[in-house]
């Protein structure tokens, strides 16, 4: 059991050193990756539908 006390005393210690962003840099973080994410799906989509399209006019030949 003193296996567990240690492990948990360990990741004390480490939750000490982390460095936690402010609420402001959490903010501009979260929308960024949010409208990277928009951005990303848009392409995927635009893409998707550009191969879908010259797909179906190929196999109607």
């Amino acid at each position: 059991m003193t296996w567990i006390r240690e492990y948990l005393e360990n990741v004390i210690a480490e939750m000490e050193k982390v460095n936690w962003p402010s609420r402001d840099e959490l903010i501009s973080s979260t929308l960024v990756t949010i409208v990277a994410t928009l951005i990303i799906s848009g392409f995927i989509f635009l893409a998707d539908q550009v191969i879908q399209r010259v797909l179906r006019i190929l196999y109607q030949v």
